[in-house]
């Protein structure tokens, strides 16, 4: 074990023998940056939510680019980036030991044309991004095999999903996070395998639940009271969701309820060995956040599945991949190591966009190549020839950014090299900073051009109830609620109901919104974890928990004594939650 002072924000963090074993099996030093500060850097090569209008750069065709129109980036619409016209080989370029590596990089990727959006094998979804076959999506981002999906980010398998994140086999479902198995759910969050439910936190199995917490295979619940059938269709008019005051009501309900009961201290399910949070069938990983099915034998891991082993900090990663390093997006792949979105690839390092590609360095948005560098081809020969003297260049005249960061060979690219502003990535999503905070580290930031919207309608004229909403809402531009007011979640100030939006309101009995689908969805953001862990013991103080709001129904193994119960948690100490170790959160609700 080791303890070293990150590079980037001077704090400590410890290397572990299993890390040195990792890094000596990759061949790659140790890391100078702490955990968090790697994965912010990562984050901050992943572009967000924003989307522009521009210009194809081949066909001069109007397109829909995560791209801004007034950068110096060349991108083509999928239609011709996919197409044969080009080859990323032409863009090659002979490597010059009189400049940094990071540098040269940084000018291919800028030239080499960029995929305006990264959405493959899916129809109607051109306001949207990164989606594969997907169906009619508006506003949705990272989905798999989805339709009818609205403002929602990482639907999978789902249908008719509106505001909602990171769910799966869902259908017909409203601002719903983090959850799997659902039909006709509203505000339900981490839930699995639950019906015609609303204001529900942590449910499984559940059927016709209203504002409850931590319930497994009940029917007929409200606020975690029981009622009959019969009682419970009574009780439920009371809470008609299709007014505006009655949902707010219903909320600030739920939360009371949800202060007052213990949660667990992490969310892991069919996991074994793990550490981390929203965890789910994943085996021997530390400090791994939103991972699912099948990840073993990983290390700070950030949304990612579907079989990844043997791997350390992956974002976005996955889908029978394996030994990852410092990267960002990829699946199928194979030694991928400081690189982004690497796709059916092998011994790939430093790239960015590579599709079925071997034996590659420092490349951008290559296909079906071997022993390339700076895109440009050699013999096998010539490259394993090449390759150690680049390595050795890096080491020998690093990069270094406007804070005086060294970047050595076995760093993540410089985030002041990254081709999107700070606040147009997933970074500023997670680890939000200020113009300010921004521009003093050495970052960009973008400045939203005035929109000069129109408003037809203040957000206090909405009407209340959704049965009161006539067709012309659909002409009418919309005051977002924050209007601009330093939200920090890329308010776009007003928006519009769109007709399928409507008519989804209607049909599941919704009040309409009232922010703009930017903030709607930094809503959202909110109301997870952060990706961090903190060390702390269980709150069950005996009887009780330790803030004396809750009274334990059963005698926990620890008696009436304090439990002793120490664990790695997501959740800030200084947060409102009851806190229980496994032991003690199964005692009670399991």
């Amino acid at each position: 074990m080791e303890t070293k002072t990150c590079q980037n924000c001077k704090n400590e963090f410890i290397l572990e023998k299993e890390d040195f074993n990792f890094y000596e099996k990759i061949k790659v030093p140790p890391p100078t940056w702490c955990p968090e500060c790697r994965l912010i850097r990562r984050l901050a090569y992943r572009e967000d939510r924003n989307l522009y209008k521009r210009i194809c750069d081949n066909c001069n065709e109007n397109i829909i680019s995560i791209f801004r129109p007034d950068s110096s980036i060349k991108a083509y619409c999928p239609t011709c980036w996919y197409g044969d016209s080009w080859d990323g080989i032409e863009y090659g370029r002979d490597y010059d030991f009189s400049r940094s590596f990071f540098e040269q990089f940084h000018e291919l990727q800028k030239i080499v044309p960029n995929q305006a959006t990264g959405s493959k094998n899916s129809t109607d979804c051109s306001y949207s991004n990164n989606n594969i076959r997907c169906k009619n999506c508006t506003l949705t981002f990272d989905g798999f095999q989805s339709i009818n999906c609205y403002n929602c980010q990482t639907p999978l398998f789902s249908r008719d999903s509106f505001d909602s994140d990171i769910v799966v086999n869902a259908d017909h479902v409203y601002e719903t996070l983090n959850s799997t198995g659902v039909y006709n759910t509203k505000f339900a969050y981490f839930s699995d395998e639950c019906l015609d439910c609303s204001f529900i936190f942590n449910c499984i199995g559940c059927i016709d639940c209203f504002g409850c917490v931590n319930l497994r295979n009940q029917k007929y619940c409200i606020f975690n009271k029981k009622y009959t059938k019969e009682e419970y269709k009574k009780e439920i008019e009371k809470w008609d969701l299709g007014d505006y005051k009655i949902l707010k009501k219903a909320e600030e309900k739920f939360l009371e309820l949800y202060y007052k009961i213990p949660r667990r201290f992490s969310l892991i399910t069919n996991s074994s060995n793990v550490i981390g949070d929203d965890i789910k069938n994943t085996k021997n990983c530390k400090t791994c956040f939103a991972t699912r099915n099948g990840i073993e034998n990983c290390k700070y891991i950030f949304l990612s599945g579907l079989l990844l082993k043997d791997s350390y900090d992956v974002t976005f990663g996955g889908d029978n991949s394996e030994i990852f390093y410092e990267k960002s997006g990829g699946m199928q792949s194979q030694k991928c190591m400081f690189s982004r979105a690497c796709h059916h690839s092998n011994d790939v390092q430093y790239s960015d966009k590579i599709y079925n590609c071997s034996y590659i360095f420092g490349c951008s948005k290559l296909r079906n190549k071997k022993y390339c560098i700076l895109n440009k081809q050699y013999t096998k020969e010539e490259y394993k020839e090449l390759l150690p003297k680049i390595i050795k260049h890096m080491n020998d005249m690093p990069y270094v950014d406007k804070k005086e960061r060294i970047y050595k060979y076995g760093e993540f690219f410089p985030t002041e090299l990254s081709l999107f502003a700070y606040n147009e990535t997933w970074a500023h999503k997670y680890f939000p900073l200020t113009k300010e905070e921004v521009l003093y580290e050495g970052f960009n930031w973008y400045d939203e051009k005035d929109r000069n919207y129109k408003i037809t309608m203040k957000t206090e004229n909405i009407p209340i109830h959704i049965k009161d909403v006539s067709d012309s809402i659909l002409n009418q531009v919309i005051e977002c609620e924050h209007n601009n007011k330093n939200c920090n979640q890329q308010c776009t100030g007003a928006f519009r109901i769109l007709s399928n939006e409507l008519q989804f309101y209607r049909q599941m009995n919704i009040t309409l919104p009232r922010l703009c689908p930017s903030c709607r969805y930094g809503q959202r953001i909110k109301k997870k974890n952060p990706l961090r862990l903190w060390h702390r013991k269980c709150m069950c103080n005996g009887v009780q928990s330790s803030n004396k709001e809750y009274k334990n129904t059963i005698k926990h193994t620890h008696g009436d004594k304090p439990c002793q119960n120490e664990f790695e948690t997501a959740i800030d100490p200084e947060r409102k939650e009851i806190v229980y170790c496994e032991k003690c959160y199964q005692a009670e609700f399991v």
